[in-house]
């Protein structure tokens, strides 16, 4: 019986990964997924050894505050591979955990498919040089990343992104409400870390009180991520007629004309819906300081590093206020030839994400390398597969 461990350390990574494990799951019914993991890679048939929610933080503070249970999250992992029986490693982003047992699985010579690689683009460019000794095949959702690993001498794939399954592109670009009395709705993407949703939370519902104001006609949705409590989203009695909470929204996106959201992977979704937004960005000051000496890129959300300029607005740190995030949203609403071309443009980004075979080719590389097939021939004897979906 074919055995994967596969670790990943966030919603949005446990979300791709859950899409992999179906797909390998089918092709091997057999298949036994160890994970560190959530709800959603349980519901795709792995077996959850260590709980995601139990390690979901960000920020360096945080990470900090939480190094006990990461050191022995660590060793627990490491003996899980140390201890035989383990076909294939699959770390899945989240670069600091991953990357270390990365090394120590390649020492163990259990093969390394690392899918969806950290932001080495973004900061902590020296992490590639070391990847060469941790990893067997990098596979990449981004298309700029598979030039970057080549460089580097390390075995890459382009395996295309996997949103392009699941958010569907609407026939035509959006057009922005004919006025303010328009009804239309405006999703808030707070964040998936509990952190994050509780700084940004009550900026994004001013902000939402400020841009009914101007836009009567404006209901907002709240997409609660699912490591977020209920209780953690209320709603004031003088809002409840136009603010609502859902969980995840991100299906309402297909509705929606406008999105505030957090940095992050929800951005990329809303993109590929064509739906415009403003991106914003908060963290404690400790965080954003260390993070500007790191971040090596001038912006922050993928729509806007995907086209290589700023498409929609980016508010970060003490420029994230309720004031200025309901002015950025009420410029893009009320101008509707701009709106327009920020939906236009926006929908054409997905042409750049389509990789050969996807998600499948992907599967079917996993359990050959699982079976002792070398990584190159594994990319090569799936070549060909067939582009993606767009």
């Amino acid at each position: 019986m074919t055995t994967i461990l596969l670790t990943c350390g966030e919603t949005s990574g446990e979300h791709h990964a859950s899409l992999l494990v179906r797909e390998i799951r089918r092709r091997d019914p057999g298949c036994r997924v160890l994970a560190l993991g959530g709800a959603e890679l349980a519901a795709a048939g792995a077996e959850i050894v260590f709980p995601l929610e139990k390690y979901a933080v960000m920020g360096f503070g945080e990470v900090i505050a939480k190094l006990p249970s990461f050191v022995a999250l660590e060793r627990s992992l490491g003996r899980l591979v140390s201890g035989g029986g383990i076909d294939v490693f699959i770390p899945v982003d989240y670069p600091g955990l991953n990357l270390r047992l990365a090394r120590g699985a390649r020492r163990r010579r259990v093969p390394v498919l690392y899918y969806i690689s950290p932001q080495v683009w973004a900061w902590g460019g020296w992490r590639v040089r070391g990847m060469r000794r941790s990893v067997d095949l990098m596979a990449v959702i981004l298309p700029f990343e598979e030039e970057l690993y080549r460089r580097a001498g390390i075995p890459v794939v382009f395996a295309g992104h996997p949103m392009l399954d699941e958010i569907a592109a609407p026939a035509e670009p959006k057009s922005a409400p004919a006025g303010p009395e328009e009804r239309c709705t405006v999703m808030l993407f707070p964040g998936s870390r509990l952190q994050e949703f509780r700084r940004i939370y009550p900026v994004f519902v001013e902000a939402a009180r400020i841009l009914h104001g101007r836009f009567p006609g404006a209901r907002f949705l709240v997409g609660l991520a699912p490591m977020i409590p209920d209780a953690e989203a209320p709603v004031g009695q003088e809002m409840r007629s136009y603010l609502g909470v859902a969980r995840d929204g991100v299906e309402a996106l297909s509705r929606s004309a406008l999105a505030l959201a957090v940095s992050g992977t929800v951005t990329l979704q809303t993109a590929l819906s064509g739906t415009p937004m403003v991106v914003c960005y908060r963290t404690s000051s400790l965080n954003y300081r260390l993070g500007k000496l790191l971040v090596r890129v001038p912006r922050i959300a993928m729509p806007n590093v995907l086209a290589g300029h700023s498409l929609v607005p980016e508010l970060i740190q003490n420029d994230a206020t309720p004031r200025r995030i309901a002015d950025a949203a009420a410029r893009i609403l009320g101008d509707g030839a701009a709106y327009r071309r920020i939906s236009s443009a926006l929908l054409g980004l997905r042409d750049r994400l389509v990789g050969d075979g996807g998600v499948p080719r992907l599967a079917e590389i996993a359990l050959r390398m699982a079976n002792g097939e070398p990584a190159a021939a594994a990319v090569r004897d799936t070549a060909g597969g067939g582009r993606g979906p767009r």
